[in-house]
């Protein structure tokens, strides 16, 4: 029976190691830069380019492992990405700091509402990504459209400059908040 040279676990992993001491020698490694991958399943722009499907208006599908919020996704020299993101990286250039890729096929489908099961979120066209703010972005998608035009709270509150908190790009009411806070201390 395999066992980690550093910690005698009997669940061997990789090189002589458990998944734990093995986790802890890759990243020793990657730091002092003298890591390499045991394994090399081939180039990532091929493994992108033999992995999808034509889609509708001119998408192009990624088939490989999605995320569970539906975004393709592959191993790049042994990192996990976003495959629009790597295919964008591989064939156009980096993505600019503090940018998100939008998808723009996404913003021109007027009957797709998004979510997890959107196929716009594999599509891995580069004509169809632009880098662009993560306010933008956001601005840009379905969910915007429905609750960035509300002008009151589900309560029926205005959202207005004296009630309205603005927190991490959302909108909170601060008559719901100040009840919620009376009602918890009442409690």
């Amino acid at each position: 029976m395999r066992r980690c040279i550093e910690c005698d676990s009997t669940k061997y992993y990789a090189r002589s190691r458990c998944q734990t001491c093995y986790g802890r020698y890759r990243r020793q490694q990657k730091r002092a830069g003298s890591f390499t991958l045991l394994v090399v399943h081939g180039a990532p722009l091929e493994k992108l380019l033999e992995r999808n499907e034509p889609g509708p208006d001119g998408c192009v599908l990624y088939t490989g492992c999605l995320t569970k919020c539906g975004y393709g996704q592959i191993s790049v020299n042994g990192t996990q990405k976003l495959a629009h993101r790597a295919i964008y990286e591989l064939t156009v250039g980096p993505i600019p700091d503090g940018m998100d890729l939008d998808h723009t096929c996404h913003n021109r489908d007027a009957s797709c509402m998004g979510g997890d099961t959107c196929m716009h979120r594999r599509c891995i066209n580069v004509e169809h990504l632009e880098p662009v703010t993560g306010a933008e972005n956001t601005r840009r998608g379905k969910s915007w459209a429905i609750n960035g035009t509300k002008t009151h709270c589900p309560q029926g509150h205005p959202y207005d400059s004296e009630n309205t908190h603005v927190y991490d790009g959302r909108r909170y009411c601060r008559a719901c908040n100040s009840a919620l806070k009376a009602r918890k201390k009442a409690a």
